[in-house]
């Protein structure tokens, strides 16, 4: 059997009118090596599983996988139990990839073996477009990967290549907000080697209907969750460059939950204070 050098991710579900964009965008990949490319069919209502089998007749590079409805990330870890490349990536069904996106990367990979996670740029693309850039850098050490470049604001799976043994470690949470983000703090917490590229671009497509944009208690419980789980995971302390940044992003999370929820979850001095005289600013400067 051929050696697959890129294992490529793609979850399906209720997407008919983007899944062809998305797959097309990742065939014309060009991949020093070989490339598979798992649909995984979620259990989709619509006409999605008919696509992805017909396009697994299309091209034989790519595999599928049906299964009932289990959300997100039972998605993406249903992909890789069956995923074969020495290294993984994931592309969800609504966005897709820059043409010759995989090729510069997977080559720097090939170059730098050492390096077990690689993250490269995004647009970000909603009521207008933001670039999400990044320098040439190697980290050795994944708090400061963390810190410095701030990774909490941009913890996706979709925007890395990492490589596969890691999952062997990890997995994806299921039904979970901010699954990626928890994913992230758990491989850095096995302490990889982690490079940041300025070449290629995912563009992520905002959906007012996904995931993301709905705000519940229940959500913003679990990202505040997961930013405590990330102080601890990777011992982090008030003195490390950047770490102000990341206990100011802790606070405002709080306060998020606390006005969804009325709970205090960060056992800080004077949270629930700040919490409480942040919801009378908020209700003072609506009534002006």
């Amino acid at each position: 059997m051929k050696q697959v050098l890129l294992s490529v991710i793609i979850p399906v579900y209720k997407v008919e009118e983007t899944l062809d964009r998305c797959v097309e965008s990742v065939l014309r990949q060009s991949v020093p090596g070989s490339m598979e490319v798992i649909l995984v069919d979620d259990g989709s209502p619509d006409g999605c599983p008919q696509m992805c089998d017909a396009w697994a007749q299309r091209d034989e590079r790519i595999r599928v996988v049906h299964q009932d409805n289990r959300g997100l990330g039972a998605a993406r870890n249903a992909g890789l139990d069956v995923s074969r490349g020495s290294y993984v990536t994931f592309v969800d069904s609504d966005d897709f990839l820059a043409t010759c996106t995989y090729l510069p990367l997977m080559q720097w990979l090939t170059d730098h073996p050492e390096a077990d996670v690689l993250e490269y740029e995004v647009c970000l693309m909603k009521d207008d477009t933001q670039n999400l850039t990044f320098a040439d850098a190697l980290y050795r050490d994944a708090r400061q990967y963390w810190l410095q470049t701030r990774a909490w604001w941009h913890g996706y799976a979709w925007n890395k290549i990492f490589r596969r043994e890691l999952f062997e470690e990890v997995h994806f949470a299921d039904n979970r907000f901010c699954e990626d983000l928890l994913l992230l703090t758990q491989v850095l917490e096995l302490g990889p080697i982690v490079a940041t590229a300025h070449q290629g671009t995912y563009y992520y497509i905002w959906n007012e209907a996904g995931l993301s944009a709905n705000v519940s208690a229940r959500k913003t419980r679990q990202l505040l969750e997961t930013t405590m789980y990330a102080w601890r995971a990777l011992r982090m302390n008030i003195f490390s460059h950047g770490a102000l940044d990341f206990l100011r992003f802790m606070l405002y999370r709080q306060i998020d939950h606390y006005h969804a929820s009325g709970e205090v979850l960060l056992r800080w001095p004077f949270v629930r204070l700040i919490c409480w005289l942040h919801g009378k600013f908020d209700k003072r400067r609506s009534a002006n």
